[in-house]
Formats: C-alpha cells, structure tokens, sequence
C-alpha cells in the first residue's frame, strides 16, 4: 500500500526548497532610487555579483571610471539625475543589456557606448543630445532605441547597421530627415517620428522595411508614396 503524505507536509517541503534556493543565490539587485544621493556611491563597488542597479531619481552629476569594475552589470537605471556626460569607461560594461539614463542633461555620448555589444535597450529620452556617436552602429543586438525629447538634427548613416532594431523613438527632436541606411534595418516593427523634426522627410529605402508595422508621424512628415501603398497591406500610418 502506498503511502499518502499529507499536504501540510508537502506545503512545507516546498517552502523549505524556496528559503533554501533564496539562501544559496545572492542577492543580485541594488536598488538606490530616490535617496537623495548626489554622488555614486562608493560601497557599490564592493558589492561582488552586481547584476541590476537603480539609482533613478537622484542628484548624482557624473559617473566614476570605476563603473567598469561592475563586470557583471546587465542592466543599469541612471535615469533623472544630473548627468550631462557618461564617462568612456562604460564600453567596458561588456555583459550590459539595458541602459537607462533618461531625464538627464547629457550633451553627448561616448564613442565607447559602440562597445556595448550585449545591450538590447537603449533609453535616452528627454536629454539634450545633438548627435549620436558612429560606434552606435555596432550595436547588433540593439532591440529599443529610445531618443524622445533631445536636440538630435541628424542620425549617423550606420545606425542601418543595428539590424537588431524592433523600435525606435525620435519623438520631438530637430531632424529634417532620415539615413538611407534605416532601410537596412528589416526586423523593424515600429518607428516614431511624430514632432521629430520641421518638414521631416522620410527615404523611400523604409519601403524595403517589410516588417514595419507601425509608423507615428506628423502631417508636415514627407513620406515617399512607396509607404502610401504598403499602408494598404500591413502598415498603419499614424498622423498626429
């Protein structure tokens, strides 16, 4: 006869195995959001393992050289504080997938950012950017491109080069067109455009673009009437 344990038992071996695998895996996640920190702190260096770090929503002005000693780093919030530069010693971050410094003052980036080969999210929203670095283009795993709120008047031509492009916001800048190159890009899905740019015009090579499925731009953006046609198919144009 076969022994039946009972279900508080069960419940508590179960339990057991979850404290126990909390125990054996160490905490891989800092979290400093909102503390009112104005500079990077220190101790953070001393944390081995350091896979995820908030530090959104402080009064931090720069980042230290050392950041390329967090090896582990996979993802990075630096998002609302008081940056306007990111030092060259973040290319080192070799195993970083996301990004996020939004809400900052940052003027420019890094050639270094180029190095970044694992990153998949790139978030750059409401900063004060006017170009972007030609390294950009070695980003082949750069999924989510997001550049809403800058300065940016042009792109460089190789961002055609980040074929692992799925999303792309341009949302108010002042850019008057896009490189020839996005028609390389053939996994994009959505591209924004809307306010980014007086008169903006769009190449006819998005047409090569057979993924796209959604296109966001103003009634002033200049679309070449190849788009016009695929709309028919399985794009939606979105005016604003």
């Amino acid at each position: 006869m076969r022994s039946v344990i009972p279900l508080c038992v069960l419940l508590h071996l179960l339990f057991s195995c979850r404290v126990t695998d909390r125990i054996i895996h160490p905490d891989t996640t800092l979290d400093l959001s909102k503390k009112g920190l104005k500079e990077f702190p220190a101790y953070i260096f001393e944390k081995q393992g350091l896979k995820v770090l908030y530090l959104y929503g402080n009064s931090i002005d720069s980042i230290p050289s050392r950041i390329s000693e967090l090896q582990d780093l996979e993802e990075l919030y630096i998002g609302k504080n008081d940056l306007k530069s990111l030092p060259p010693e973040i290319g080192k971050l070799k195993r970083l997938k996301i990004l996020s410094a939004q809400y900052n003052a940052l003027n420019e980036l890094p050639e270094e950012i180029g190095e970044l080969t694992e990153l998949e999210q790139l978030i750059l929203n409401q900063n004060s950017l006017r170009c972007l670095p030609g390294s950009i283009g070695s980003l082949q795993k750069l999924e989510n491109l997001q550049l809403k709120i800058n300065q940016l008047d042009s792109l460089p031509y190789n961002l055609g080069t980040c074929t692992g492009l799925r999303i792309i916001y341009l949302n108010r800048n002042n850019l008057t067109s896009l490189p020839s190159s996005i028609g390389k890009i053939q996994g994009l899905k959505e591209l924004y455009l809307s306010g980014a740019g007086m008169l903006l015009e769009v190449p006819e090579s998005l047409c090569e673009v057979r993924n796209l499925e959604i296109l966001e731009v103003d009634q002033t953006t200049v679309l070449p009437t190849c788009l016009l046609v695929n709309r028919a198919n399985r794009l939606t144009i979105i005016y604003h």
